[in-house]
């Protein structure tokens, strides 16, 4: 399955995106906002998409022919919500293109997926993803001290909602 925005399209991982991400992840810039260390080598990049291509609701970003990051949802089909996890690779931030994969990503989730919550966690101290979350209507809802436990240090991330009627009223024109 692909989805298309004006400037992105959502697309299922290809093996020809390991180089490119391989750079893309390889950056120190996007350490501190990842769960994940940096891959050694492109092997481990083409482990990471491999994985992904067996997770239904998560996509490769394509900008301008170029895979750039990944976006997706982590489903609970008995639960009907998702959870949003997104990187983009530096060269890529401050451009709205974010925001754009995640409008093309919510929109299908409210309607053919018809989830009734998407939820998204944001580091304490990643105030660009807090920003980029309340930007597309995700509301805040609470603390969560010590979630995660990240390259031997705890974390605190805040929690962000969003329901399908909130986002009838919050949606980003594109």
């Amino acid at each position: 399955m692909e989805l298309q925005g004006p400037r992105v399209r959502l697309r299922p991982p290809r093996p020809e995106d390991t180089l490119p991400l391989f750079a893309l992840m390889s950056d120190p810039a996007l350490a501190p906002w990842v769960y994940w260390s940096p891959p050694q080598d492109p092997q481990q990049t083409y482990t990471y998409l491999e994985g992904l291509s067996h997770k239904e609701g998560f996509f490769i970003v394509e900008f301008g022919g170029q895979p750039i990051g990944v976006i997706g949802l982590h489903l609970d089909w008995p639960h009907k919500l998702g959870e949003t996890e997104t990187w983009l690779g530096r060269p890529y931030w401050g451009q709205g293109l974010n925001t754009e994969a995640k409008v093309v990503l919510l929109d299908f989730a409210f309607g053919p997926w018809d989830l009734r919550r998407v939820q998204a966690i944001a580091h304490t101290q990643n105030l660009r993803s807090q920003r980029a979350l309340e930007k597309l209507g995700f509301r805040r809802e609470g603390l969560l001290r010590r979630w995660r436990w990240i390259r031997g240090e705890p974390w605190d991330f805040y929690m962000y909602s969003l329901l399908p009627e909130e986002w009838l009223t919050s949606r980003p024109a594109l």
